[in-house]
């Protein structure tokens, strides 16, 4: 009997690793094969390599292809992100949104969610962090509610700080391109081109694909409607946070400057000791030179402004209504020192009086120039724009501790967005949280198949018309109106459509 038993309990469990092994998402990519996991409804596929590791003579260069691999290789957990500081900046925006360890200078991959058809529209969100923090794989980003609405969606992570953009006379010497920098741009590109090449096999279309980014992620998607190298990998482009007149990309040699500044820092004086500093000494440090995109001369053309005169993609784009110069507490703000703030900000003291809340006025002021700000960016893209343009004013707050501080917060769309609401402890959510989440994802969806993020029994969202500066109110009861009055309309236009 005994000797029955154990053959009865081997045989279940083989029965049941089989079953477990059917039951794992399976698919091939033209690296090999994947194991992915079930995700709320959805198929997730994680940590999949986009390129190659950008370590030793990769590193400060354009991402290598990436290499195949033997067997069948587990996408079920995310991988780390790129090395970055731990400790995160005080704000709503960081402590949720920006990334745990482990980090790693092997980084580049990303995560796919899908439910499996063909032909489905495809979305690439590129997260953000000030080119400095975060990455793909927040719990925020899940791309499973995404993927249940029949889209495949996908997450991805690049190189940040100095590891993301340093450039030298140094680096571009030895560059075939001779042009450095920028290599966060070239991540990009280079997942936007695996995804051409492999979407299909997680039921997405090639020629579907909408580039997404928020924050610093939103300014990489500015800087890649400046790249010939980029068009033709993705058909609309999400904003968010990211457009404002005037916020022009560096020209090559300050981009230098600031990278031979870096080099410095870290005792590095040529190509090949840059490439052997350890991995920590590209973590990000209070006071380094500010890094970022620039007009290298290869990804991004030396006349980015001509470059970029006409756009032929669909853009959606916004702010949200937290957002702004003199959002956030400010505890030193009195009655007295509010006329040189908000006229330092370009503000008018008649339009703008303190009355008994100077916060709230210098909060409107802020907010106003962004938004107008935004508008001008939009005004000199109409001009010759191809593709519709979309701009937003997100205005819900979330709900919590921060409420009162910050409002509409920056990055506070996103959970709204990715319908992840549920990963945000101690929020006290309501109802109208998820009418506010039913409402963005639903025109955040329709841009995403369409190109247009208008559907039936929704409220119109005209197409941004230069002459009205309107804009699309989101919120639980979405609706178009004017950006500010005339007279504040004047006074912004003034300031900002000579950029």
């Amino acid at each position: 009997m005994k000797g029955w038993k154990a053959t009865a309990l081997a045989a279940a469990m083989m029965a049941a690793t089989a079953a477990m092994a059917q039951d794992t998402p399976r698919v091939t990519v033209q690296q090999g094969a994947l194991a992915g996991i079930s995700d709320h409804g959805a198929r997730a596929y994680l940590d999949i390599p986009f390129a190659a590791p950008p370590v030793g003579p990769l590193r400060f260069a354009p991402p290598a292809p990436p290499p195949p691999w033997q067997g069948v290789r587990d996408a079920g957990k995310y991988g780390a992100a790129c090395q970055q500081q731990a400790t995160k900046p005080n704000g709503p925006w960081s402590a949720e949104f920006f990334a745990d360890p482990p980090f790693s200078e092997d980084c580049l991959s990303l995560n796919v969610w899908t439910t499996g058809g063909s032909g489905k529209a495809v979305l690439l969100f590129v997260p953000g962090g000030a080119f400095l923090q975060g990455g793909g794989g927040e719990s925020i980003y899940d791309g499973a509610a995404l993927a249940g609405q029949d889209v495949v969606a996908v997450t991805m992570n690049y190189r940040l700080g100095a590891a993301g953009f340093l450039a030298t006379p140094e680096l571009t010497a030895a560059s075939p391109a001779r042009a450095s920098g920028n290599y966060a741009l070239w991540d990009i590109v280079a997942a936007l081109r695996w995804i051409k090449a492999n979407i299909a096999a997680f039921g997405g279309d090639p020629a579907k694909v909408t580039i997404m980014g928020q924050s610093a992620g939103a300014q990489a998607i500015v800087a890649l409607l400046q790249a010939p190298e980029a068009r033709g990998l993705f058909r609309g482009a999400i904003i968010d946070s990211g457009v404002l007149a005037g916020a022009g990309l560096a020209p090559a040699a300050r981009a230098e400057a600031a990278g031979s500044a870096w080099a410095k820092t870290r005792g590095a004086d040529g190509v090949a000791a840059l490439r052997a500093l350890p991995t920590q000494a590209l973590v990000p440090r209070n006071g380094d030179p500010r890094q970022g995109p620039a007009m290298d001369g290869a990804l991004i053309p030396a006349d980015a402004d001509a470059a970029m005169a006409t756009v032929d993609v669909p853009i959606m784009t916004g702010w949200n209504g937290g957002e702004g110069p003199g959002s956030g507490p400010q505890p030193d703000l009195t009655a007295a020192a509010y006329p040189q703030r908000v006229t330092a900000l370009g503000g008018n003291l008649a339009l703008y009086p303190a009355g008994n809340d100077p916060v709230a006025a210098l909060r409107a002021a802020g907010h106003d120039a962004t938004m107008m700000g935004g508008a001008a960016w939009l005004r000199a893209r109409a001009a010759h724009a191809r593709a519709p343009l979309y701009y937003f004013d997100f205005e819900h707050v979330m709900p919590g501790a921060t409420a009162a501080d910050y409002g509409a917060y920056h990055s506070s769309e996103l959970p709204y967005v990715f319908g992840t609401l549920d990963r945000l402890a101690g929020r006290p959510f309501t109802a109208t949280d998820d009418k506010v989440a039913t409402v963005l994802r639903s025109y955040w969806l329709n841009f995403i198949k369409t190109g247009d993020p208008n559907g039936a029994g929704m409220v119109q969202w005209q197409p941004f018309d230069p002459a009205r500066d309107e804009v699309m109110a989101l919120s639980e009861a979405p609706h178009m109106r004017p950006i500010a009055s005339p007279e504040k309309t004047a006074l912004w236009r003034g300031r900002f459509d000579s950029h």
